[in-house]
């Protein structure tokens, strides 16, 4: 499970239906998604970490991270 944006969250589930899957209910509605790593590529899952970590670590932090390694 990764916490992502609502925004984000419609990204990749929209873009990888059979990785990304919301969480039901109001956690769900909220950003918490699914990740089923048997379908979802190395790259995409390391992307979708990167975005759930930006959006919970600390403003500062996140700023010395703005973009993916």
């Amino acid at each position: 499970m990764v916490k992502l944006t609502p925004e984000q969250q419609h990204y990749f589930s929209k873009e990888y239906p059979d990785a990304f899957v919301p969480v039901k209910g109001a956690w769900g509605r909220r950003g918490a998604t699914s990740v089923q790593l048997k379908n979802a590529g190395k790259r995409i899952t390391e992307k979708a970490l990167w975005a759930a970590w930006r959006n919970t670590a600390p403003k500062t932090l996140a700023a010395q991270f703005a973009k993916e390694p």
